[in-house]
C-alpha cells in the first residue's frame, strides 16, 4: 500500500501538462489532490475525471504569483481535507528572449512565475506540514538548472534560484520532518514545452513519465528525501564534450 493513501497533495500548475498528469497519478496512489491553476475550466474538467476515477480533489483557481491567492489556496486545503502533506510546485512559464531583447516585465514575470510562487507555496506549507509531524515539497525545475540554453537569462536564472530555494529549504526544514526536494525534467511534450509536434518522440518524454519520477519520489517513508532527479533524452547533448 503507499504511504500516500489519503494523504493531501497541493498541485500547482495542475490544469495542464505535468501538473495534471501528477494529479491523476497521486489519486491512483489513493491520495487526496487539490489542483491550483488559473484556468478554473480545466481544472474543474480535471476534478470531474479524478471523481469518475473514485478520487477525492478539490480546484482552487489561484494566481500563485498573488500572495493573498496563495494564502486562500492552503486555507481552502485546510478547510476541505485539514491540512497538507505534499506539495508540488509545479507552476511554471518558458522563456527564450535574450537579454537585450528582454523587458523588465517579462523578467518579473518569468521570476515571479517560476521561483517566487514556489517560495510563497512552500511559505504557505511548511507550517501546516509541520503540524502533521511530516511533509514534502516536491519543485519542478529543470535541465536549464543544469546546462543552460542560449537566450534564455530569465528562464535559466528562474531555475537556478529555484534549485537554491530547494537546498536551502531542505536544510531549514530537515528538523520538522519535512523533506524538500527538486525534480529537473529535460524537454516533455507539454503546452508549455511546445507540445510534440516540432520533435521526434525520442526526443520528449510525456507528461505521465515526469509525473511518474514525482509520485515516486513523494512515495517514500516519512524519514527519507529523494533530494534530487533528473530526467534527460539519451539523445540530447547533456554529458559529454563536442
Amino acid at each position: 500500500m503507499s504511504i500516500l493513501r489519503s494523504r493531501v497533495v497541493v498541485i500547482t500548475g495542475a490544469s495542464s501538462g505535468i501538473g495534471a498528469a501528477c494529479a491523476i497519478a497521486f489519486v491512483e496512489t489513493g491520495a487526496k489532490v487539490v489542483l491550483a491553476a488559473r484556468r478554473a475550466e480545466r481544472l474543474e474538467s480535471l476534478v470531474a475525471r479524478l471523481e469518475s476515477m473514485g478520487g477525492e480533489a478539490l480546484a482552487v483557481t489561484t494566481d500563485v504569483t498573488d500572495e493573498d491567492a496563495v494564502a486562500a489556496l492552503f486555507a481552502r486545503t485546510v478547510e476541505r481535507f485539514g491540512g497538507v502533506d505534499v506539495l508540488v510546485n509545479n507552476a511554471g512559464i518558458a522563456d527564450s528572449t535574450p537579454a537585450e531583447n528582454a523587458s523588465l516585465a517579462l523578467w518579473h514575470r518569468v521570476i515571479d512565475t517560476n521561483l517566487t510562487s514556489a517560495f510563497l507555496c512552500a511559505r504557505a506549507a511548511i507550517p501546516l506540514m509541520r503540524a502533521r509531524g511530516h511533509g514534502r515539497i516536491i519543485n519542478v525545475g529543470s535541465i536549464s538548472a543544469r546546462v543552460p540554453r542560449k537566450e534564455s537569462p530569465a528562464y535559466t536564472a528562474s531555475k537556478w534560484g529555484l534549485d537554491g530555494l530547494t537546498r536551502a529549504l531542505a536544510i531549514d526544514c530537515r528538523a520538522d520532518n519535512i523533506a524538500v526536494s527538486i525534480f529537473h525534467p529535460g524537454i516533455v511534450a507539454t503546452e508549455l514545452g511546445g507540445g510534440i509536434s516540432s520533435l521526434p518522440d525520442d526526443l520528449v518524454a510525456r507528461p505521465e513519465d515526469a509525473a511518474g519520477v514525482i509520485v515516486h519520489m513523494a512515495d517514500l517513508p516519512d524519514h527519507l528525501n529523494f533530494y534530487e532527479a533528473l530526467v534527460v533524452q539519451n539523445k540530447i547533448p547533456f554529458l559529454g564534450r563536442g
